[in-house]
């Protein structure tokens, strides 16, 4: 019964802050993201209130996937593609500085960590593609499972106070530095927001359709995540998250071209409404806590591989003259694989740059694991 009063709250607060952010100019500056970002940490982390992380990590897992096609159907890829020639360079450009990033965590903490030539491999892993890689090379270096734990731990919650800083004061602070986004294509979010009549301004002949229109766009996204689970438990004979968000990513790309799917009203506004799913149930599954009593080392080792990575890479960002949505975008791609693209984007308020940024993460699992045993290979003449 508390697992579905916890499931209830989560899709009920959403509408709550969305209801809020149109009475009140304060939490559209915010960002509804931030606010169910930070309700979730401290519904997270209230002592006696109930809450099952499992749950939580569920609908952080399916509710993106469903998300991203819903977003990507109002899309028109053929002006947004022009944009991918500088979001390569800007990639290439973050695992770079991941590679340098995690060598010198490595360096700085050579004989003060266990195992410290198998951690930055991790990081180069996670850094360049995600939690997966994180996890796949620290399998594929024996590394001890207490040791995987601990360096998950600290990039959850180093992940996560970055993600606070992405999705509110970053673009702001970068803006001043790198030059703007050129946009591709004249159609902003706050267009697609325009053109969409509200809801209640309908007749009862044009809500019926409207519902009709969104409950079949949730069954097609709905039918490829299937799908695109299915695909990956026959290849590889578990859920491969790359498959997956790969699956996925193709259903949204390929029916943008489909007129009908085009067309149809408050897709957008639906795949928006589930980041904020997901980000109250992420929020919810930071635990202070295990921050603090982590070893301050590894969470200095960490600490240096994410954030040396995000500096490295804005100083190649200003050297190669990267636009900020794009750097920001492709930092995302690198810190936290494709999930995190389309929240993000939604924060920066720039849809333009989510293909470019699903592909860059897409990418980034798959060099992920190549560049772990690389740098775990170097590291080690340390």
């Amino acid at each position: 019964m508390l697992q579905v009063l916890q499931v209830v709250i989560i899709f009920l607060i959403p509408l709550l802050i969305l209801w809020a952010s149109k009475k009140h100019k304060i939490i559209r500056t915010l960002s509804p993201i931030l606010i169910a970002y930070a309700v979730g940490i401290v519904w997270g982390n209230i002592p006696g209130l109930p809450l099952d992380r499992g749950i939580s990590d569920l609908l952080t897992q399916v509710s993106v996937p469903i998300a991203i096609p819903l977003i990507l159907f109002s899309a028109d890829f053929i002006k947004w593609l022009k944009s991918a020639k500088k979001t390569v360079i800007s990639f290439v450009l973050m695992i770079a500085s991941a590679f340098l990033a995690a060598l010198l965590a490595a360096w700085i903490f050579r004989g003060t960590v266990d195992e410290f030539a198998k951690i930055s491999g991790m990081m180069i892993g996670v850094y360049t593609g995600g939690t997966p890689n994180l996890m796949a090379v620290g399998l594929m270096l024996n590394t001890q499972k207490d040791t995987m734990v601990l360096v998950s731990t600290c990039d959850s919650i180093l992940g996560g106070a970055y993600f606070l800083l992405l999705i509110s004061i970053v673009k702001p602070l970068l803006s001043k530095i790198l030059k703007p986004y050129e946009s591709s294509s004249q159609v902003q979010v706050e267009v697609i927001e325009e053109e969409t009549p509200e809801f209640s301004s309908l007749d009862k002949k044009g809500k019926v359709n409207a519902v009709k229109g969104a409950s079949f766009a949730l069954l097609i996204c709905i039918a490829g995540l299937a799908v695109s689970a299915g695909i990956a438990l026959l290849l590889t004979g578990n859920l491969d998250v790359a498959i997956v968000m790969l699956g996925v990513t193709s259903v949204g790309v390929g029916l943008s071209f489909v007129k009908k799917i085009k067309n149809l009203k408050y897709t957008f506004n639906i795949g928006q409404y589930l980041i904020l799913v997901f980000s109250i149930a992420l929020g919810s599954m930071v635990n202070i806590k295990e921050m603090l009593s982590a070893s301050p080392k590894v969470l200095g080792f960490v600490a240096i591989s994410m954030f040396g990575a995000i500096i490295f890479h804005l100083i190649f960002a200003i050297i190669f003259k990267i636009d900020v949505d794009t750097a920001i975008i492709t930092s995302t791609a690198g810190v936290y694989g494709p999930a995190f693209i389309v929240p993000v984007a939604d924060a920066i308020k720039n849809k333009e740059v989510i293909v470019a940024g699903l592909t860059a993460g897409l990418v980034g699992y798959a060099v992920g694991n190549y560049l772990g045993l690389l740098v775990y290979g170097i590291a080690s003449l340390l």
